[in-house]
């Protein structure tokens, strides 16, 4: 995803906020959020909040989440893997699985982003 991103602002100008939204506010505090996001992007947002508030989000964003294994703190979080391109003003345009090459991804990307861009 962010490789896609550089690339895409490589080709067009145009700055992407890459965000990431974790599903497991039990264990993702705000300051793991902030260390864990930073390995991969520097602007990369990274977002958590009550059980109650993902859980909303989750479903309005129709994203699939369990945690499985649960023995304490030894637990993983099957999850749906899905990225989101938003409008600048936050309103879904596309989604993308986790099935895109690089290319791929970039072009989508653009191709939306032109085509959006076009319809306002």
């Amino acid at each position: 995803m962010v490789q896609a991103i550089d690339n895409v602002e490589k080709k067009s100008g145009v700055k992407i906020a890459p965000v990431f939204v974790s599903v497991d506010p039990e264990r993702d505090t705000i300051e793991q959020m902030k260390e864990y996001v930073t390995e991969f992007h520097p602007r990369l947002m990274g977002l958590t909040g009550s059980p109650d508030d993902i859980k909303q989000l989750a479903k309005s964003f129709r994203v699939y989440y369990m945690k499985t294994g649960d023995e304490g703190d030894d637990y993983l979080v099957d999850h749906s893997i899905i990225m989101y391109l938003m409008d600048p003003t936050w309103q879904f345009v596309k989604f993308f699985g986790k099935n895109y090459t690089l290319e791929e991804l970039s072009q989508g990307l653009m191709d939306e982003m032109n085509s959006h861009g076009k319809k306002k």
